[in-house]
């Protein structure tokens, strides 16, 4: 029986990359693939229709596998019924064309009318999809790039009857490294500073009458700086009953949502702090995205800012650094796509821990973990780096060798297949 999965494109650049990597891997497989171009919507939606009903006739299977919502709530056209294709899979005999929030006249939810499978992998904390994921389609699989994450949902979306642990992964741009020794970049750190575009994020925090918003904001963050292990979610929710015991389950949810911004203020502070202690020290930092370029120390002559730059060019400036930095977007038991980006590029990659990256690999083998609370020793451990260099070549090449094995799109499809198709 042939099987068929349907992707969707044209929102976001970094997400159109990770699902190429997908496409290719799962096309290697030997499964057909259908491209749903946000950017060419009613054509998209029609031939997608049109794709599924030929399908039909012929008895085949289709998945969805998406990014972070994307598509959750494309629907067919008003007056137009569904073909009631079920798929011969146990998981969601019955599933297909439930009833939806709203009025009878609604439009029916594509992924229901016609059984399929919706695999959403969540790159970020699932607080900030909270209206897609309290209206996802009744044949979602939500996937996590971090096991907190999937506490969370198991915790408070009771509609979403799968969800499991998917780490990121990495894109090798071409097989042939240069040794580190020929690289231009000496440490590079791609990503944005959250706190120069969070404000959007910020509520009006007296809209929060159980508590000062103000201070809560104020004393959540302090906390998770100065114990940077622990998640947002979980110091919300205990300055909340440390203040009140009369706040319910569903009260609380509504809160940590509100107050979401505060977990970008957090990584945005550590983010900032591990390049600022490297270039203080005298070491050339490269830095690629929004808001580097605002920072009171911008003018230090060892900042290299490079401005903003598409998800696929990071790839090549990767290719040519001899360290690639990471700071976790306050993942604590997952990873970030830099890491296993940086590995595959056969660069030396210097990260902060998590607990699934403890456990992955070990500091100085493959890769450098430093904990947050130890950021100040970040400058020494980069120094000894530069300074042991046939050393962190060795550490570089076995960093490649683990990533090429383990952390690559086509090994998580790989494990996707086995789980869910």
């Amino acid at each position: 029986m042939q099987t068929t999965i349907i992707y969707i494109t044209g929102v976001y650049d970094t997400l159109d990359l990770f699902t190429q990597e997908l496409k290719n891997a799962f096309e290697s497989m030997g499964y057909a693939s259908f491209t749903y171009d946000a950017r060419l919507e009613e054509v998209s939606k029609q031939a997608l229709i049109e794709c599924i009903g030929d399908g039909a006739k012929k008895d085949q299977r289709f998945f969805c596998v998406t990014f972070n919502n994307l598509g959750y709530n494309l629907s067919l056209p008003a007056g137009m019924t569904g073909t009631g294709m079920l798929l011969k899979q146990d998981i969601f005999q019955g599933t297909g064309g439930s009833k939806r929030a709203g009025s009878a006249e609604e439009e029916p939810n594509l992924w229901e009318t016609y059984n399929i499978p919706y695999i959403n992998i969540l790159m970020d904390h699932p607080f900030h999809y909270e209206k897609p994921l309290q209206n996802a389609p009744a044949t979602s699989i939500v996937l996590c790039t971090d096991r907190n994450h999937v506490r969370y949902i198991r915790r408070y979306f009771k509609n979403i009857r799968y969800t499991d642990f998917l780490p990121h992964a990495g894109v090798e741009l071409g097989s042939k490294h240069k040794p580190l020794t020929e690289r231009g970049i000496d440490v590079l750190y791609a990503g944005a500073l959250p706190i120069y575009t969070v404000a959007k994020m910020i509520p009006d925090l007296s809209s929060i009458p159980e508590v000062d918003g103000e201070e809560m904001a104020q004393a959540v963050l302090s906390e998770l700086v100065h114990h940077p292990d622990r998640t947002t979610e979980d110091v919300i929710e205990e300055y909340l009953k440390y203040k009140r015991n009369d706040i319910s389950e569903e009260r609380i949810h509504e809160i940590i949502v509100q107050m979401r911004f505060i977990d970008s203020y957090a990584t945005s502070f550590f983010r900032e702090q591990a390049v600022r202690i490297l270039v203080e020290n005298g070491i050339r930092v490269t830095a690629y995205g929004t808001g580097w370029d605002q920072c009171e120390w911008s003018d230090n002559p060892y900042l290299v800012y490079g401005g903003k730059v598409l998800a696929p060019e990071i790839l090549p400036l990767m290719n040519d650094s001899k360290i690639v930095l990471n700071t976790m977007t306050w993942f604590k038991a997952g990873a970030h796509d830099r890491i296993f980006n940086g590995m595959l590029a056969g660069a030396a990659v210097v990260t902060d821990d998590s607990t699934y990256l403890r456990r992955e690999f070990t500091d100085g083998k493959e890769l450098v973990m430093f904990s947050r609370n130890e950021i100040r020793t970040l400058p020494d451990r980069v120094f000894d780096l530069f300074g042991h260099m046939q050393s962190t070549q060795k550490m570089a090449d076995c960093g490649y060798q683990a990533a090429k094995e383990h952390h690559t799109w086509k090994s998580r499809a790989e494990w996707i297949r086995e789980a869910w198709m």
